[in-house]
C-alpha cells in the first residue's frame, strides 16, 4: 500500500478507536446492572485482550520484541489513560472529568513539537484551536467552574490526559516496532494498571466464577473490540502525527454525546451539537496540522 493509503487506514482506525470509547458507558453501565464493577470489568477486559490479541491471533510472545524503556513507558503510559480515565468518570462529576481529561490535545501538542519536532503551521493551529474549542463548547458547565482538579478523581482524570498524550509520541518515536507488540504493551499496561487502581480506588474484588454466561459474552465483545481498536491506532500513529491523531480522537465526544441521546434519552442541546460540528469539522481537515508531517510518515 502506498502512503495516502496508509493514512486513509489510519484515519479509520482512529475513529474506530473513538467510537468505541465514545460508547464504552452503555455496556459498563449494563455490565454494573449485572452486579460487575467497573474495575474487574476492566481486568478481565484486558486479560481476554491480551489472550486473544497477542497469544491466540498475532502469536506476539513468538515475535521478534525489542523492548526497552520507551516501550514499557508506552504501555505504562497507556495503561493509566485508560483507567484513569474509566474510574474517575465512575466516581466524579463527568463533565468535569471529561473536561479535564481532553485536555490531552494541549499536552500532546506540547510533547510532540518538544520530542518529534511537528511544529504546527499557521493553519494548523486554527484547526487545532477550532476542535479544542469544540471540545470545550460541549463539554463546559460555567456551574462547575474553572477545569482545575478538586478531587483525587479530577487530578486522575487530568493526569490520564496527560498520560494520553505521553502514550501517543512514545508510539511515534518507535514506528519500527510491530504496530501488535506495541498494542501488546499497551493491554499489559491496561492490566497492570487496572489491578492497582482496583485497590486504589474500591478494594473490593469481586468473583469472576459467579458471573452468568451474557456477562462474559459481553466481556469478550468488549475485549475483542479493545484488540482492533488498539492495533488500529498503533498503525494510524505509524502514518498520522501525534497532534492530528489527537484531534481526530476528539471525535469520541461526538459518539459519547450521540449515544446518550440515542440509548439514554439524554436530550442534546444547540450547544452539545455545534460543539460536536466543530470538532467534526476540525478533524476533515486536520491533516494541516503539522508541516512536518512528510518527514514522520
Amino acid at each position: 500500500m502506498n502512503a495516502r493509503s496508509n493514512r486513509q487506514i489510519g484515519i479509520l482506525g482512529l475513529l474506530f478507536a473513538a467510537a468505541l470509547w465514545g460508547a464504552m458507558w452503555y455496556p459498563y453501565r449494563w455490565l454494573h446492572t449485572q452486579g460487575l464493577t467497573m474495575d474487574l470489568a476492566q481486568i478481565a477486559n484486558y486479560v481476554i485482550a491480551i489472550l486473544i490479541g497477542g497469544v491466540l491471533l498475532f502469536g506476539v510472545l513468538k515475535r521478534p520484541w525489542e523492548f526497552n524503556w520507551r516501550v514499557a513507558l508506552m504501555g505504562l503510559s497507556a495503561g493509566w489513560s485508560n483507567v484513569s480515565y474509566v474510574f474517575a468518570v465512575l466516581h466524579g462529576e463527568v463533565m468535569r472529568i471529561s473536561l479535564l481529561f481532553y485536555l490531552a490535545p494541549v499536552w500532546t501538542l506540547i510533547l510532540a513539537w518538544i520530542f518529534l519536532g511537528e511544529k504546527p503551521n499557521k493553519f494548523g493551529w486554527l484547526v487545532f484551536a477550532f476542535s479544542f474549542a469544540g471540545a470545550a463548547c460541549m463539554l463546559w458547565q460555567p456551574s462547575l467552574g474553572l477545569p482545575l482538579p478538586q478531587t483525587e478523581y479530577e487530578w486522575a482524570a487530568l493526569s490520564g490526559g496527560v498520560c494520553f498524550a505521553l502514550n501517543n509520541v512514545q508510539s511515534r518515536q518507535i514506528p519500527h516496532i510491530d504496530p501488535a507488540v506495541k498494542s501488546f504493551s499497551v493491554w499489559c499496561g491496561c492490566l497492570l494498571m487496572a489491578v492497582g487502581a482496583m485497590f486504589l480506588f474500591d478494594g473490593q474484588p469481586a468473583k469472576l466464577l459467579d458471573l452468568s454466561a451474557s456477562v462474559w459474552l459481553v466481556l469478550l465483545l468488549i475485549g475483542g473490540a479493545l484488540v482492533i481498536a488498539s492495533l488500529g491506532m498503533q498503525f494510524a500513529l505509524r502514518y498520522i502525527g501525534a497532534t492530528e491523531a489527537m484531534v481526530i480522537m476528539l471525535f469520541e465526544l461526538v459518539v459519547a454525546a450521540v449515544s446518550a441521546w440515542w440509548l439514554a434519552g439524554e436530550v442534546l442541546s444547540l450547544r452539545e451539537w455545534t460543539g460536536g460540528a466543530m470538532i467534526l469539522a476540525g478533524s476533515l481537515f486536520s491533516g494541516q496540522l503539522a508541516h512536518t508531517e512528510e518527514e514522520h510518515a
